[in-house]
């Protein structure tokens, strides 16, 4: 063995063996989290102080005890976080955090909803059982009386809830002597309005009224004469239709009249029906309202095709224009 190699030799044995530094990873990883974690404990704990300026100050003086404590800070956080991705205030899931990490069990407020909860259905006040509503409403605003309602005194005195509106007072109809400014008029007839009671009743045919109730010169013979029917002038043929429904009390024909038919309604109500070119119905037949039962035409003493129409309450001659609108 030549020098060289001898002191290369005598250099090793002098030289201490070098260690191996052998690191458990799993034990470092663990030391860094819990250092994080207690960064992150006093960092939340320097919050408190500085935010909340003595709003939890029962717990500052447990965290030294906390300190000690077996305690899972890495779920203490998780937890801390989860409850701050949800929604839950800051105040609420830092008071939570401090609680669990002194070994408390936390009691956190709720999260706030994503949407608004649905709202339970609301008790509905009916119109007519509010004070001021119903008929009361619709007398003040004017409507009962475009409709002809008796609107009387409904201000103080609102419908029952569970009673039917009450219904106009059908009176007997009495005859008139005189008109208002002293004219006598013929028997059996007033030019006063009366409630006739019916539940339906309809325009017998569509057409513009060429002679009202009342007196004028006649356009048969010239003379002044009262008219007791409403004339409504229509296209020959055109459909004659019932004003209310009830049962045909007669059929016939005259040089007068021509063709004519009479229906008896309730409440001693009738409707006549002349000039007509043909009758679709016969005595003792029972019509609906509007139901067709004559067809219009010029039979009879009359000037151009239209239908006489007369309305009669008690025996009484009423004027038709009360109970058909027409232009």
């Amino acid at each position: 063995m030549d020098g060289a190699s001898r002191r290369g030799t005598a250099d090793r044995r002098r030289r201490p063996p070098q260690r191996t530094r052998r690191t458990d990873s799993r034990g470092g990883d663990d030391a860094d989290q819990r250092r994080l974690l207690q960064l992150g404990v006093s960092l939340a704990l320097f919050l408190l102080v500085y935010i909340g300026r003595g709003v939890f100050p029962a717990h500052l003086a447990a965290w030294q005890e906390a300190a000690a404590a077996n305690v899972d800070f890495r779920a203490a956080f998780q937890q801390f976080g989860a409850s701050m991705s949800q929604g839950v205030p800051v105040r609420s899931a830092l008071e939570a955090l401090c609680v669990t990490l002194m070994g408390g069990e936390a009691e956190m407020e709720p999260a706030p909803p994503s949407a608004a909860p649905e709202e339970p259905p609301r008790p509905m006040a009916l119109l007519s059982q509010t004070a001021g509503g119903g008929l009361s409403y619709l007398g003040s605003h004017g409507i009962l009386a475009r409709t002809g309602f008796p609107t009387g005194d409904l201000k103080n005195d609102p419908s029952p809830p569970d009673s039917e509106p009450a219904q106009p007072e059908v009176a007997t109809a009495v005859a008139q002597a005189y008109t208002s400014d002293g004219v006598k008029l013929p028997r059996n007839v007033s030019l006063d309005f009366y409630e006739l009671g019916l539940s339906e009743t309809a325009v017998p045919v569509d057409g513009a009224v060429t002679s009202g109730f009342g007196y004028r010169d006649s356009p048969i013979n010239g003379k002044n004469e009262f008219h007791l029917a409403l004339d409504i002038g229509a296209a020959e043929g055109a459909e004659i239709g019932a004003f209310a429904a009830g049962t045909v009390e007669y059929i016939g024909q005259s040089d007068e009249f021509g063709n004519y038919l009479k229906i008896r309604h309730e409440n001693n109500v009738s409707s006549f029906y002349a000039h007509c070119s043909k009758l679709l119905v016969h005595k003792g037949d029972q019509v609906a309202c509007g139901q067709t039962v004559a067809l219009v035409g010029h039979t009879g003493n009359a000037v151009g095709s239209h239908l006489h129409l007369t309305i009669e309450k008690d025996n009484i001659r009423l004027d038709p224009a009360y109970y058909v609108d027409l232009p």
